[in-house]
Order: C-alpha cells, then structure tokens, then sequence
C-alpha cells in the first residue's frame, strides 16, 4: 500500500542518517522487507533528490547519506528530526497569538530553510496521509503583553497585582499573588498562583485583563509541589485528593479502556461489559462538567458529594428544558 511505502520511506531516511550507514540486509532487517523492496526505495528517495551514497567498507557496502554526519552541525538535529519539527508545526495552533507560538513558528522557519526540496517533499506527502486536527483552542494574540510580563514576574519571582474577570462576574478583581508557573492544559494557558488570601489557585491566562509587577520578591511556599498538584488536576484544578468511583455502560467501555484519561486512572472490568474507572483528583467540579457530557452511559459511585451533585444538575437541566 501507498501508504505502508511512505512510512517505511521515512523510517528509511532515519536509518540511513547514521554516521556509519546500513547494509542492505541491516535495513532489510529493521524495516521487515526484502532486500529488493530496500533498493526500490533506496531509488525513489535517490529520484526525489536525497544525497544517498554507497560505501565498502571491509569489503561490505553500506548505505547512508551524503555527508550526513554535517546535515545540520548548527542544531544539531538529523535530518528526520528536522523534518519531524516541521511536520508538528500544525500543533502549535493551540498557543495561537502567545510569545511561545510566535518564537516557535520562527525556529520552523529556520528549520523549514535548512531542509533540501526533497525533505520538504517528503513531509507534504506525509501531511497527505496524516492529517493534525485542533479544536476549542484559544487565541492568545491578545494576550501576549501579559504573558510576557507574568514570565517575568515569575524568573524574578515577584508579588504582582492580578486583575482577573470570572466568567460570572460583572467586572474584573483585583489582588496581590505570587506567580509560580505557566502552565498548558486541558486546551488552554492557565498561571498557578499564590493568592495572599486564597492560597494556589489556577487562573485562566485569557481572563487576565491586567498585571502589575510590585518590587516585593516572594519565596515558593514549602508546602507546594507542582507536580503532586498537576497529579491531581482533572484537567485543570487540583486541590486536596480524593478519590471518585464512576462507572460506565457496556457500550461506552470499550472507548473509557482505550484511553488516557488521567494518571492515577484504574480500570475495573465488570461481568456485564461495562467498566468502573476509578481516579484521584483535587475537583469534583471538573469531574461533574465531565461526566455530564457522557449523559447515561455514565454513573457516578462516589464521593457522595459528586453524586448528589450530579443528581442536583440534572434536575437544574429538567426543569430548564420543561420550561
């Protein structure tokens, strides 16, 4: 198949960027194919303009790239790892409009100059067969000012005013935190804070509508571990762990086993096909948004608390849609 061919292709142009090359057999090997196979696109790269050489050694032909050892001496990369950067480029829309995805797409640039024609035709077919999709990604083009100054406050580790605009409140507040770190999840840039009053909190980088910097310095507090905290996000808000017991219908288990949904995720297969997924996390309120969405295929066990929440939203839901 076309696309089999491709991919082997460009597992090939990997294996011959080695500084000592491949046999014929050695690649034959690692790619599962026949020696003729191997030539055939050996030749087709060769027409495509890659720079493969044969070389005897001891008496045995090795294959690899022209000069491959000098491809790219200024970063470093090979040219697969090059052409793999700039095939992800499509990736990088859910950063639209920030410094980081402004100073990415620069380094593609850079990159996408230094591939020859050949490279560059080797990622378009790939990006014929492999398609990137991204959906519910913000556009931070209006907040780049403020990212760059909260990287700032948070290398200088200094106290700034927030002023943040919840979604249900009518105008912005404004208090002293402590800026800990940037922090990409869930679809979307979110600071991890030390509120004076609050303790950690999350806060979303687009609702941020001002931050003033204060000469006051500030010291992480003990007591905060992101990574511990991260563990416990369900996406987003973490908080003091807990555990929740949800468990899915026989028609639904098959998609909750396949993936990833969180890192302290258990999966307890029942007798009737369906699946108890059990986690730890720091909010029910995530966990309620999410499990609404999966209507009755989902059932949650415990906490109590989530429970009797979900029963309180779907009599909200009821009676909203009665009236």
């Amino acid at each position: 198949m076309r696309g089999d061919q491709l991919i082997r292709q460009w597992k090939l142009v990997g294996l011959l960027s080695g500084k000592l090359g491949r046999t014929l057999d050695q690649l034959a090997g690692e790619l599962g194919v026949t020696k003729r196979t191997i030539q055939r696109d050996i030749q087709v790269l060769e027409g495509s303009g890659f720079p493969i050489f044969p070389e005897t050694r001891d008496g045995i032909l090795y294959w690899r790239f022209l000069d491959a050892t000098k491809e790219s001496d200024d970063l470093a990369f090979t040219m697969p790892e090059l052409m793999a950067l700039y095939f992800s480029r499509d990736l990088l829309k859910v950063l639209h409009g920030s410094p980081m995805q402004e100073a990415m797409e620069s380094a593609l640039h850079k990159i996408g100059a230094k591939l020859p024609a050949s490279g560059h035709d080797l990622v378009r077919r790939l990006k014929e067969q492999t398609a990137v999709s991204v959906t519910g990604w913000k556009d931070y083009t209006k907040a780049s000012k403020i990212i760059d100054a909260l990287s700032r406050a948070i290398r200088q580790r200094l106290t700034i005013d927030l002023s943040y605009k919840r979604l249900q409140d009518s105008k912005a507040l404004t208090r002293p935190i402590d800026p800990y770190r940037l922090w990409y999840a869930g679809g979307g840039l979110y600071l991890i804070a030390n509120d004076h009053k609050r303790g950690i909190r999350t806060y979303a980088v687009e609702r941020i509508t001002s931050v003033k910097t204060t000469t006051q310095r500030f010291t992480v507090r003990g007591d905060f571990d992101f990574e511990k905290f991260a563990k416990t996000a369900f996406p987003i808000s973490g908080g003091e762990p807990q555990q929740v017991r949800i468990r899915f219908s026989a028609d639904q288990a098959p998609y909750i086993m396949e993936r990833h949904w969180h890192d302290s995720q258990k999966l307890h297969p029942q007798k009737d096909g369906g699946v108890i997924l059990e986690l730890t996390v720091g909010s029910l309120w995530e966990v309620k948004r999410w499990l609404i969405g999966w209507g009755a295929a989902a059932e949650a066990l415990s906490p109590e608390e989530l429970v009797m929440d979900i029963h309180t939203e779907i009599e909200k839901l009821y009676r909203a849609t009665s009236n």
